[in-house]
Formats: C-alpha cells, sequence, structure tokens
C-alpha cells in the first residue's frame, strides 16, 4: 500500500476522532473509535470493489446508467457485509494504532 495514502488516511481518521468523540469515558471513546476504523474498512472494501467492476472487459448489451447505479448500491452493501464478516485486518491495524491515542487524551 502507498505510505501517503496511509498518512492521508491515519490524518483523516485523527481529525475525525477529534472533531466527533466527545464521550466522559474511555470505553466509549474506543467504541467509537471501534466503529470509525470498521466503517473506514468498509470504505475501503467498497473502493476495491468499485475499482473491480471498472475492469471489466467489454460492455455488455443492457449496459445503462441504472445498472451502473444498481451496481453502485450493491456493492456499497457487499463492502458492509464483508468488512463485517471477513477479517481483512485493515480495522484492527488501524484500531491498534489509535487506541492509545484516544485513551490518553486528558479531559477538560
Amino acid at each position: 500500500m502507498d505510505n501517503n495514502l496511509i498518512t492521508k488516511s491515519n490524518f483523516a481518521i485523527g481529525k475525525a476522532l477529534e472533531g466527533n468523540i466527545k464521550f466522559k469515558s474511555s470505553d466509549n471513546k474506543l467504541e467509537e473509535l471501534k466503529s470509525v476504523t470498521n466503517q473506514f474498512e468498509a470504505i475501503f472494501v467498497n473502493q476495491v470493489l468499485k475499482q473491480a467492476r471498472q475492469g471489466k472487459i467489454s460492455d455488455g448489451l443492457l449496459d445503462s446508467a441504472a445498472e451502473d447505479t444498481f451496481n453502485s448500491l450493491i456493492d456499497q452493501e457487499y463492502s458492509k457485509v464483508l468488512s463485517n464478516k471477513s477479517n481483512f485486518g485493515i480495522s484492527e491495524a488501524l484500531f491498534d494504532q489509535f487506541k492509545f491515542h484516544v485513551g490518553a487524551k486528558s479531559k477538560k
């Protein structure tokens, strides 16, 4: 994976956590972090599916904008299911990287 992409992903997740997590206890922050990392993994899987679908060799007889919309929606659902049921390791790696940052922040 491209190092620049990892850096951008880390920055984006860090910014999302700074702005969106306003819980009192550390446990809630970790639950929110897990949720965010799972969502990120679903987005990543969705991008992989989208690229795989774009790599088809030829156009079909019935290709249309409606079919493209359907494929986009079904890819979104597949990505959610795949990221929940399969272990790609993306969510766990991000969670492990950020869990100390979330738990270590002092209360104001």
